[in-house]
């Protein structure tokens, strides 16, 4: 129900922005692309926190979901948290965190393709130092692997680890204090039960109240694509389509509030449902789900049908993951891990293979994998039973499954315990030591069990000199006992250059790899270790961005840093990504290479030091006060990912204290000695080894992504390339003596008491009105300034809130020609005001350094109809930091035409971008067809040009000064401080300069956005077809058309008077019509919903339920679940045409006429057109095919989880409660009452209510717009005649043929199904069409 509360142009190509995929997001978008996503699970995922300064996130724990904002660009990674699907960003030159917001549109890598191609996701590896051993009821013996994650010995002090830190701090604390501190095991998680059943398969539970009534059930097979033989290569991947969709139990259960996945990774595929603890029917749902993964897992139906169909499957889902960005991380992985099968044996396969495999190869795979003792089940959430209740129930679902034996005179493919020496203690997956042959027979009929180290590859690692003589020395002692070990590590050598050139990349991206082992996390010492790294990669990181922004005026670049354990790869990667235009590349690479050079040199300040590291204690702090409210799927992944890492799992509580432990022994020489080691594989490569410093480690893998051609700066495009030598030089150049970096002063507050006291004073700011809804617990105020403040305390996320200040006017106040404060005015000015990052006497140093000190982000976006400002922040100092921003950004912001200028640039690169996209460049020629606006599009490259900063700033002014402002807030504030705070910050503000801005200026003029006005015969217009030249064939089609308006009243018939009612009409007179009005609390000839009637629905009725403003919202959007489950089942598993095939409701414009509906399919350039006349067709059935109960009942109950869910989160309160302030300008139909009636009007909506939305859907052949784009090495018009590819016409033999051939195969019509084998007897409009069409047959 996002779009209700935060609607999007879904429609529209998203521009640039400051902001990147997260390292977890891109990682989890690109297993989403390799994996089978359940449709259910069909919301797009939109990202976007841009913050003026790096966010320093704790390393413990899981924290609140953050909707925004949950992960720096520097990133020093123990583990991941959950991601979110299909996440992309664009890019821009601000530090940046990316986090999803639900119900955005997809927003597409729009400026730079190439990304970190590293998915940070669980792994699982025994552990065999000693542990505490538990023993499970029904287990047949301790299990050695229980307490993975939990308490191990790893290095002590004796072997000098923390000799810098005892050094470092000699004159203030006694080495054996320091040293007793750092050898201190860090404390386990003490509600984590572990366990394993007599068949071999371990468990995981967890209890976790939030949410409430729900819970989480992964299981995990080792399985993944590496362990794939030569000839299997995708094997694993079809595997887990053909057992997921072929499970009889998942269906039956699935969709009742039940929500399904399944992905597949290098080295595991996971089965997980989420699952209220009670469904609808009050059914205990845990033994069901339970039983539905047994189902899966170790009992699917393997069938030849299922198999065919999950081959089309996969084919299709080659083909839509085979973008850019896609091909991009295969670069990056294949050069990073030149070394094992990481850099090949990708999750998808290869699809020559895929074709040739029968039901028989995939019934061997799964026998050979898929038994208990290759599992790991996690548990996690609100059981309503206790631990050993949740056991039993383990025991009763998977006790069944058989204990998986060795055959006599098996011979084991890899060693059991290839770590049972290491060469230096602590290192997972590091130097193993000589380990059994791997020829020795085992034990005739011994239990089988997961390989001991995962993923089972073999690492070449860029170590510094010393753990590099370990690793030779362990290799060398291993040639000398005649023992193999197929994991025994290498050291490489430095890397050169590798080139990837491509015609669809717009920018220039560097990617610098350094590969070393895992350190688990198990002392204190490692977790000190840890919190150094992570203030290094902040400085930098801030250090880089600064400088890019102080010295180069007008060109787009940026630099992240991260530095992560992944299980996903069984090593931690260091890598440095630079990203810029292609005609400045060499001056962004010096940049990173300069300051790199000069923190390693001189290292940090003393205020760097001071800022970065109370900024991680104030954010560890908030993440102990979320203890007990984090969510149950972050949970999970948090554990398994930590054991996966032989990490000790923390709760939030005991990671904050340890950090505090921690405060005295965080040093600048501590700091400055984790920097050395850290960078310098970046900030020394090319340096002979003699003159390196010792602690760094090597350069491993260095990919370039560029593009084949680029435009110059009169727009031309010319040819570009990039050779290895020109790399090389930059990065190992002799840039000179480098200064140390002087420290930045950095205010307490931006606005003193002083100056706030004087302006209360000159202003005397009141609030004039002050309301609070009950039924929402939803505070409305008036300021005397006009600004319009809604709050909601929640304790969703404890010591954290979230605001949205609301401009309205947004592009609708621009012009509607071009000119310097013309067409793209409002959205290129309003960006440009987060580009500058400056306010009032403020630079952006200075404000991105407070904003970090106060744990707070922001991100800017124009829509169509206003412009927003959203922040998170933690409430302790970050509440009245944001509340100064405001104030300042919207009093006394700051221009400057050099921010402009890369503000434009950006625009112009993704502009280039669109033009080289697949999807994109679809949407893009839809957009044109459909919109007869300018405005509802990105400026192009000529309007940008026209547009001058006085112009910008003009547009941008007009639009705070007409008002009113809207400011939201949700989270955990105090009701009376934040009044206060609110008339002392916000009531002393002159947005645009005008103390009262309603009054003070001239009303906006908004011209109304409209849809273009498209001749019905206009083929050209309408049914458009483009080539895309590609090295790779692929193919995508868009349809569009009008749609209704959000808030457009439902047809309500007028209802007689009730004493006029003939008695025929309610078989009495009209003295019972009123008895009976009075006790049915409705008119009695009113259209009821009985189950919500008796339920006591308000909404029950349908003239109370048309007559709310809701009405067309709610059911559009049970009508879109409804649309896209007959698409997935007819298009994509029925006729297997298409991977991806979604519909969506363009609910994103408030008072403009120009509603759309949207589908999207992509597919192979020989099925698109049929994918999509199949998808217009389906649209098109739902007037023979009638729209079920069952299917109603199942959207409904996506839509109320949903809405149960987000409503854990403060940002989506914000968007429930923005432009309820505004009735008078921007939303009049919404209003406080919406929110606590979107529920009930979700349980009381009907079939007919969607057929009232489904009605204003233009579907008729001269209202809908195409356009099918095909990518491949030829123009397919030029390889032979065109032939326009003509959409099924709709007609009443057609539809009627549809439904006759559904009706003979006697088919309860309760679903798409019905219609595909309607379909496959059609034959696509042919003979047999035409005979049903001539049988006079007829369905009602």
């Amino acid at each position: 129900g996002r779009a209700f509360a935060f609607p999007r142009l879904t429609e529209r190509p998203r521009p640039p922005r400051a902001s990147r995929r997260s390292r977890a997001r891109q990682d989890k978008a690109r297993a989403d692309a390799s994996s089978y996503v359940f449709r259910e699970n069909n919301g797009n995922r939109g990202c976007a926190m841009t913050c003026l300064a790096p966010h320093a996130t704790s390393l413990m724990a899981p924290r609140v979901a953050q909707p925004r904002g949950v992960r720096a660009r520097a990133v020093v990674s123990r583990a991941s948290s959950r991601t979110v699907t299909r996440a992309m960003a664009s890019t821009g030159a601000s530090l940046s965190l990316g986090a999803g917001r639900v119900g955005a549109p997809p927003r597409h890598a729009a400026v730079v393709a190439p990304l970190r191609g590293r998915r940070v996701v669980p792994r699982a590896a025994s552990r065999r130092a000693a542990q505490p051993q538990v023993r499970s009821a029904g287990a047949a013996k301790p299990d050695p692997s229980a307490s993975a994650g939990s308490k191990e010995p790893g290095s002590r002090s004796s072997d000098g680890r923390w000799s810098s830190v005892v050094t470092a701090l000699a004159d203030v604390m006694a080495p054996a204090v320091v040293e007793s501190l750092l050898d201190e095991e860090l404390p386990a998680h003490a509600d984590i039960h572990r366990g394993r059943l007599s068949n071999g398969l371990r468990y995981v539970v967890l209890p976790n109240k939030v949410p409430g009534d729900r819970f989480e059930a992964h299981l995990e097979m080792h399985v993944g694509s590496v362990d794939e033989r030569e000839d299997e290569q995708g094997l694993a991947h079809l595997v887990e389509h053909v057992t997921f969709l072929g499970s009889k139990k998942r269906d039956a259960w699935l969709g009742s509030g039940t929500r399904g996945n399944a992905y597949t990774d290098f080295h595991h595929t996971v089965f997980h449902v989420h699952s209220p603890t009670h469904n609808k029917d009050s059914t205990y749902m845990i033994p069901n789900v339970l039983d539905i993964l047994y189902d899966v897992a170790f009992n699917p139906q393997l069938l030849d049908t299922r198999v065919a169909k999950e081959k089309k499957a996969v084919l299709a889902e080659a083909q839509m993951m085979n973008t850019i960005e896609y091909r991009v991380d295969c670069q990056l992985l294949q050069h990073l891990h030149w070394d094992n099968n990481l850099g090949c044996r990708f999750p998808i396969g290869k699809l020559d293979q895929v074709v040739t495999w029968d039901a028989a190869k995939v019934r061997q795979f799964h026998e050979r994998w898929y038994f208990p003792a290759n599992a790991t089940l996690y548990v996690v959430g609100d059981f309503h039973a206790d631990v050993p209740g949740v056991v039993e129930m383990i025991e009763n679902a998977f006790g069944a499954a058989s204990a998986a034996t060795h055959p006599e005179g098996f011979v084991n493919e890899v060693p059991r315990s290839p770590d049972s020496v290491k060469a230096f203690e602590g290192v997972v997956g590091g130097a193993g030591a000589p380990s059994l042959p791997n020829n020795t027979p085992d034990t005739p009929n011994e239990l089988r069990d997961r390989h001991a180290v995962r993923p089972p590859v073999k690492h070449a690692f860029g170590c510094p000199p010393s753990a590099a003589s370990a690793i030779r020395e362990n290799a060398e002692r291993a040639s000398l006992a005649h023992l193999v070990d197929p994991f025994q590590p290498m050291v490489a050598t430095e890397s050169g250059v590798q080139l990837f050139q491509h015609e669809h990349l717009s920018h220039v991206s560097f990617n610098i790899f350094s590969k070393l082992p895992v350190l688990p996390l198990r002392h204190m010492g490692d977790l000190h270790r840890t919190v150094n790294q992570r203030i290094a990669l902040l400085v930098l990181q801030s250090r880089i961005q600064s400088r890019y922004a102080e010295l180069d005026h007008e060109h787009y670049k940026r630099c992240e840093l991260d530095h992560s354990d992944s299980a996903r790869e069984g090593c931690t990667v260091s890598t440095v990504t630079v990203t810029c235009e292609p005609l400045h590349w060499k001056y962004a690479l010096q940049v990173a290479v300069e300051e790199a050079r000069r923190l390693k040199q001189h290292g940090l300040t003393l205020g760097e030091l001071t800022r970065f590291k109370s900024a991680m204690m104030r954010d560890s702090e908030q993440l102990a006060q979320q203890a007990g409210f984090v969510p149950s799927l972050e949970n999970l992944d948090f554990v398994m990912e930590h054991d996966a890492l032989g990490h000790v799992v923390m709760d939030q509580v005991q990671g904050h204290e340890a950090l505090l432990r921690l405060d005295d022994v965080i040093c600048l020489e501590g700091v400055n000695e984790v920097a050395r080691e850290l960078l310098g594989f970046f900030a020394e490569y090319g340096k002979d080894a003699t003159e390196r410093d010792p602690v760094g480690g090597l350069t491993t893998a260095i990919v370039a992504c560029v593009p084949s051609t680029t435009t110059d700066n009169d727009g031309v495009e010319v040819p570009f390339s990039i050779f290895e030598q020109d790399v090389i030089a930059v990065l190992s150049a002799d840039y000179g003596e480098i200064d140390p970096i002087e420290d930045v002063f950095v205010p307490d507050e931006l606005l003193s008491e002083t100056d706030l006291d004087e302006l209360v004073k000159a202003r005397t700011p009141t609030i004039v009105s002050s309301t609070v809804d009950e039924k929402t617990g939803v505070h409305q105020r008036v300021l005397s300034n006009g600004i319009r403040v809604n709050y909601r305390v929640t304790n969703n996320e404890p010591g954290s809130a979230f605001l949205r200040l609301v401009v309205p006017g947004g592009r609708t106040a621009e012009s509607a020609t071009a000119g310097p404060g013309g067409i793209g005015a409002a959205a290129v000015g309003f960006r440009t005001l987060q580009e500058v990052g400056a306010v009032g006497p403020w630079s952006r140093k200075q404000v991105e350094l407070i904003t970090m000190q106060n744990l707070v982000m922001f991100e800017v976006e124009p829509e169509a109809e206003y412009l927003f400002l959203d922040a998170a922040f933690a409430v302790k100092g970050g509440l009245r930091t944001t509340l100064e921003i405001i104030h300042l950004l919207t009093s006394q912001p700051v221009w400057d035409a050099n921010a402009l200028e890369r503000v434009k640039d950006i625009y112009r690169m993704f502009e280039l971008n669109t033009q080289r996209n697949l999807e994109l460049l679809t949407h893009d020629a839809v957009n044109h067809a459909v919109f007869g606006d300018r405005r509802l599009m990105d400026p192009n490259r000529s309007e940008l040009s026209a547009l001058t900063i006085d112009g910008v700033k003009d547009a941008v002014t007009h639009q705070l000064r007409a008002g009113p402002l809207e400011v939201n807030i949700a989270g955990d504030v105090d009701p009376t401080e934040l009044d206060l705070l609110i008339v002392r910050y916000l009531g002393t503000a002159t947005p645009g300069g005008a103390t009262h801005p309603e009054n003070d200026t001239n009303p906006l003029e908004l011209l109304p956005l409209t849809l273009r006005n498209v001749d019905p015969g206009d083929a050209a217009t309408r049914q458009q077809r483009v080539y895309l030249r590609d090295s790779d064939e692929r193919a995508c089609a868009v349809l569009a058309g009008p749609g209704p308006k959000m808030w457009a009243p439902m047809f309500n018939p007028t209802l007689p008077e009730i004493s006029s009612v003939k008695p025929k009409d309610v078989d009495g007179n009209g003295t019972v019509a009123q008895t009976m009005a009075e006790q049915l609390g409705y008119h009695p000839l009113d259209q009821v919903n009985q189950q919500a009637h008796v339920a006591g629905n308000p909404f029950a009725a349908q003239s109370a339920r048309r007559a709310n403003p809701l009405a067309t919202f709610v059911a559009g959007m049970l009508l879109t679940e409804v649309i896209g489950g007959r698409l997935f089942t007819t298009v994509r598993d029925a006729l297997g045409l298409t991977y991806d095939c979604n519909f969506q409701l363009a609910f994103g414009l408030q008072n403009a006429d120009s509603t759309t509906y949207r589908l999207v399919v992509t597919s192979t350039p020989a099925k698109i057109d049929d994918a999509l006349n199949a998808a217009l067709r389906v649209l098109r059935g739902f007037k023979q095919q009638r729209v079920t109960q069952r299917e109603v009942e199942r959207a409904r109950m996506t839509l109320l989880t949903r809405h149960e869910t987000e409503l854990k989160t403060n940002a989506y309160w914000v968007d429930l409660m923005q432009y309820t302030a505004l009735g008078d300008t921007l939303a009049p139909a919404k209003e406080v009452s919406c929110i606590s009636d979107l529920p009930a009007m979700y349980e009381a909506s009907t079939v007919e209510d969607l057929y009232e939305v489904y009605q204003a859907l233009g579907l008729g052949d001269g209202e809908v717009f195409t356009c099918v784009t095909v990518a491949g090495k030829e123009d397919p018009a030029l390889a032979k005649p065109a032939v326009a590819a003509a959409l099924p016409a709709e007609s009443d033999a057609g539809m009627r043929a549809a439904a006759a051939a559904a009706a003979s195969l006697g088919m309860a019509m309760t679903g798409g199904m019905a219609i595909a084998e309607a379909l496959k007897k059609m034959g696509g409009g042919g003979p047999a069409a035409a005979a049903a069409a001539d049988s006079g047959i007829d369905v009602k």
